[in-house]
């Protein structure tokens, strides 16, 4: 009678034609997955797919206690698992340090179903190498704390070099303008251009720290995650702008857009970069600026499209790096960071951002965000 909870297998029972037994035995001894059939605790069949993993013939495991293979200190989780599995309360396997003939370690996973074995309560187990690839993810592991630690280093000594440098760049900005104001008249032409030399590099210079150390502080001074109303975030970033829309005529439009969880000031320096960049990279037209949004599962996918210069496709990638310019000084100030900082808030935020352009036919910034609750409202 067949005990509910369990299950029979075509070897575990006596009444069962031979070409049962034979497809049965066919199917457990020549599976590419360690099997074995256990009763009070000892091994009655064991595969020999279970043998090479283990190091022992078939003939040596049969009899021994299955926790001999076990790693001590794994022992009692692994009991507890097989006995949850066994109850039904767990339905995935678990895994485990195997100790060898060799008394080497193996990682392994297994998997146990309760079965009759001659009229008998048994285990069916099935149990699968995973060496590898537990040592694959030991790799990774070591490997991402290892770009953790130097990520984290080298934000601090970005932070520490902006910060410390910003102080003698003031004084000697300030008693070089000083020296201006009070000997201009008394210096020829070539000191007055030495001077405005002078003070227009500590200045530009001031600038490349103050973006760094704003770059620097996005992952290291983020504030934490709320939900954030990104039509209000839009409009401080156009508040800031004001200056320069007003005088360059341009104009925005935006569709409604959600909420999503984020860093207020940071998603507000993201879209205030992204329209800053569309007012400033301009054609002879006034600029037209059109920001988007679109529900895609658990993200947001935003879109900011202007008509201005374009950028060469050659260049879509290069453009997000720290300090990379396309454009000299003269032609276009800043420091080229706004990008940088753009990319680095995206991803802070779990997302991506890329572009898509062509010059003379403007450019579409296109990047995701994670949207809060089940609607974009």
């Amino acid at each position: 009678m067949k005990t509910k909870g369990t299950i029979t297998a075509p070897e575990l029972v006596a009444t069962r034609t031979r070409p049962s037994k034979e497809l049965f035995r066919t199917l457990f001894y020549s599976s590419p997955i360690g099997t074995y059939i256990v009763q009070n605790g000892r091994f009655l069949l064991v595969n020999h797919q279970l043998a090479r993993i283990s190091g022992y013939n078939d003939d040596e495991l049969i009899g021994k206690s299955s926790l001999n293979l076990v790693l001590a200190e794994d022992r009692n989780a692994v009991r507890d698992n097989a006995v949850r599995m066994l109850k039904g309360e767990r339905s995935h396997g678990y895994e485990f340090r195997m100790v060898t003939k060799r008394a080497s370690l193996k990682w392994v996973m297994e998997t146990v179903a309760p079965v009759f074995y001659r009229r008998k309560r048994a285990t069916l187990g099935h149990l699968i190498d995973i060496t590898e690839r537990k040592q694959v993810e030991e790799m990774l592991k070591q490997t991402t704390l290892e770009m953790q630690r130097s990520n984290a280093e080298l934000e601090q000594f970005a932070y520490v070099i902006s910060h410390d440098l910003q102080e003698p760049l003031r004084m000697v900005s300030s008693y070089t303008q000083l020296l201006a104001q009070r000997y201009g008249d008394k210096l020829d032409a070539d000191a007055d251009e030495f001077i405005a030399y002078a003070v227009d590099g500590a200045e530009r210079m001031q600038a490349l720290l103050h973006d760094l150390l704003e770059y620097s502080r996005v992952g290291t001074r983020g504030k934490p995650f709320s939900w954030v109303n990104c039509k209000d975030a839009v409009d401080k970033a156009v508040a800031n702008l004001q200056i320069a829309i007003q005088e360059s005529g341009a104009s925005m439009t935006y569709d409604v857009l959600p909420t999503v969880m984020g860093d207020e000031g940071q998603l507000v320096r993201l879209f205030q970069n992204l329209i800053g960049n569309a007012v400033k990279f301009r054609r002879d037209d006034p600029p037209r600026v059109r920001i988007s949004a679109q529900r895609r599962y658990n993200k947001v996918a935003f879109s900011v499209q202007d008509n201005g210069i374009g950028i060469e496709p050659a260049h879509s990638q290069s453009i997000f790096e720290i300090f990379r310019r396309l454009h000299t000084r003269e032609e276009y100030p800043g420091t080229g960071m706004g990008l940088a900082i753009c990319k680095k808030i995206v991803e802070r935020h779990g997302g991506h951002i890329s572009v898509q352009s062509k010059p003379g036919e403007g450019s579409t910034f296109r990047f995701t965000l994670a949207v809060a609750g089940d609607e974009a409202t």
